[in-house]
């Protein structure tokens, strides 16, 4: 009988909220208070206040902290409260409210009431709640370490709606949830993770006809767990994944006739995550497929595709543009990398710092103007054997050098900082040669005056997974795709054919954004008719510096121009995956990887040149020639719209490899 009068509490409390003032109550109850210092994280990330304090043991937190605000606003929560009022009401992103209550234990999560072990309390003019069950009610759970608070999202359900032409796996949350996608081929089988929640082991049956079951699990630290989903698929079956409402939950929908992949409900009219059953798009090396070599059309000779090449030194760093990081919160790596030797080489014109690494990492760089001049590196997900050092450099303006543990929670990150006397030039990246170093070279020679003043890069160690670099975009799950040539540049042209190169390569960019966008990027193309992108009047750079433009100004995570081959020689055929900054090599080399084994042609190799349109553009970026037009046999394949399939499967392919996939 307790959940009709809450009810009735709740409604009036809300109606009464605005308008509603009284002094603060005199019974405010006497309790003893003490100032906190103890840290706060949640989802990885840790949040300051400036009135925590303790009761009895139990964390609470000023309604007016702005703290808590950011709290809030990191689980997509409003708060409404005005200063002499005994109500709190907190509207959660999934719509229920929490509401809370002066001299009051009874706290009520969408009208049903719950224990609270601490009553909210006004000391002064600032009114302050229990913080460990209002976050609890706000879909988190809350653990305690290090002297510390841990409030972790969390799965609230998943559950399976089975209708007659499709099953439906709901995932749901209390706060905007974000995931990332993996179809393994083999297994048939399609994971969902969800970084930086947890939630409890479940098998959810799925009855056989569109999949098997649905494995809920959870693994990583404590503090920043991932929760999976894996659904068995069944043979044949399609799926696509739809954010819903507000972007708490999402729904999972299977089915072996596309049409029924579409939900009217979706937040959004476009699918956020799909693939269909026999997609080519690997996420690990068990689901390339394989040239059939019983087709009666032209195939490709069987090849052997060989590991990613290392990257070589020096690196110059990929640009960072300006625009401000994503707001998404993402988690740090669960086992960080270590750094265990730091050596210090004065070569003929530069220093060169050589760390020696046990895993996989990524780095960012910042460069600040004059007269400070002042240079950082900060490499994330690697902790340093050892204390910190200072480093000595025989250029006469490195005034000091310093490597150290800049931060160990909720994110282990190596900071190495250098203090000139001038502007200094520096290149980041893997040593050449080496398998598990990293090199940072300062050159004895200043910047040019338009070097970019931050960049980031990335270092894959063999046999540990590869880092997401993401600091670059803003807009961590857009892609930018590029396809060459158009309007009064027809490009290479194979008359016998009737194969004319801007076509081509808008209608392979068409497939590889169909791709993408199942598997759950956004795609912003450069064009998508036969026009220019630029002025039709204007010269050859201006047309390309504005296909960078739609690139950078959107914010684009990647950006991969997709182009055809051609020579005097009819003999060169196969693939050829072009870069230019060299911590895009690793890039460049999954795409290739992908592309050759989807497509099948011969792997021409990654190659590096000065080409502008991945030079000037702000993110990783790579240029494709998927094919030779002048090559008979290339030239036959590709008239055969399967074959621009594959190949439209193999870049996106490559481009989700390298990534991991969307970050949403």
């Amino acid at each position: 009988m307790t959940g009709a009068p809450a009810r009735v509490a709740v409604a009036g409390a809300l109606f009464a909220l605005v308008g509603w003032f009284s002094s603060p109550p005199a019974l405010a109850l006497n309790v003893a208070l003490t100032s906190s210092a103890a840290p706060v994280y949640v989802a990885g990330r840790q949040i300051h206040f400036d009135r925590l304090g303790s009761v009895a043991g139990e964390p609470v937190a000023a309604v007016a902290d702005p703290g808590l605000r950011d709290l809030l606003d990191a689980l997509g929560a409003k708060m409404t409260w005005q200063p002499g009022t005994r109500f709190v009401a907190v509207t959660r992103a999934d719509g229920k409210i929490v509401t809370l209550t002066v001299g009051s234990y009874a706290m009520t999560v969408d009208g049903a009431a719950t224990e609270l072990p601490l009553a909210p309390f006004y000391r002064g003019a600032d009114l302050y709640v229990p913080l460990r069950p209002m976050v609890q009610a706000l879909g988190l759970d809350a653990r305690q370490f290090r002297g510390g608070y841990v409030f972790v999202p969390h799965i609230l359900s998943v559950s399976r709606k089975i209708g007659l032409a499709r099953t439906i796996v709901q995932i749901d949350a209390a706060v905007p949830i974000a995931w990332h996608a993996a179809f393994n081929a083999r297994r048939r089988t399609l994971t969902l993770s969800f970084p930086g929640f947890s939630a409890d082991a479940s098998e959810v049956p799925l009855g056989k006809r569109d999949a098997v079951q649905a494995i809920v699990r959870q693994s990583g630290p404590p503090g920043f767990p991932t929760a999976t989903v894996a659904i068995q698929l069944s043979a044949g079956t399609k799926f696509a994944a739809h954010r819903m409402g507000s972007g708490v939950g999402v729904d999972v929908v299977l089915a072996k006739n596309e049409a029924a992949l579409r939900l009217k409900e979706a937040a959004s009219p476009k699918p956020i995550v799909a693939a269909p059953a026999n997609a080519a798009a690997r996420f690990t090396s068990e689901s390339a497929p394989t040239p059939s070599a019983a087709s009666p059309v032209p195939t490709a000779q069987p090849i052997e595709v060989s590991p990613a090449p290392l990257l070589s030194a020096p690196l110059t760093p990929a640009p960072l543009p300006s625009a401000p990081r994503s707001s998404a919160i993402v988690g740090p790596s669960p086992q960080p990398a270590k750094i265990t030797s730091v050596q210090v080489n004065d070569l003929s014109s530069a220093t060169r710092i050589t760390l020696t690494l046990t895993g996989s990492v990524s780095f960012e760089w910042h460069r600040l103007d004059q007269p400070d001049n002042r240079y950082w590196i900060d490499i994330h997900g690697a902790t340093l054997v050892g204390p910190a050092q200072n480093l000595a450099s025989k250029l006469p303006f490195i005034t000091d050098m310093q490597i150290t543990q800049h931060q160990v929670t909720p994110e282990a990150i190596v900071r190495v900082a250098i203090t000139p006397s001038q502007p200094i030039d520096v290149q980041v990246g893997p040593v050449e040669g080496s398998l598990d170093q990293l090199g940072i070279e300062i050159e004895n020679a200043p910047p040019p005056s338009d070097a970019p003043r931050a960049g980031v890069g990335s270092i894959a160690i063999a046999g540990t997974p590869s880092p997401r670099v993401s600091a670059a975009a803003t807009q961590p799950d857009l892609i930018a795709i590029d396809p060459g040539h158009g309007g009064n540049d027809p490009g290479a042209i194979n008359s016998g054919y009737g194969l004319v190169e801007k076509q081509l390569t808008l209608q392979l960019s068409r497939a590889v954004k169909a791709r993408l966008e199942r598997l759950g990027w956004r795609v912003v193309m450069t064009r998508d008719g036969d026009n220019e992108v630029g002025d039709p009047s204007g010269d050859d750079r201006q047309e390309l510096q504005a296909r960078c433009d739609v690139a950078n100004a959107a914010g684009a995570r990647f950006f991969v121009s997709i182009h055809m081959n051609s020579w005097v020689s009819s003999a060169l055929s196969g693939t050829t995956t072009y870069y230019w900054r060299r911590s895009d090599r690793a890039f460049a080399q999954a795409v290739e990887t992908a592309t050759v084994a989807s497509g099948g042609l011969a792997n021409d190799g990654v190659q590096r040149d000065d080409l502008y349109v991945i030079k000037h553009t702000n993110m990783p970026a790579v240029l494709v020639e998927a094919a030779f037009l002048s090559n008979p046999h290339d030239a036959k394949l590709l008239e055969q719209p399967s074959f621009v399939a594959k190949l439209a499967d193999g870049i996106a392919g490559g481009i989700t490899n390298y990534s991991g996939g969307p970050q949403h």
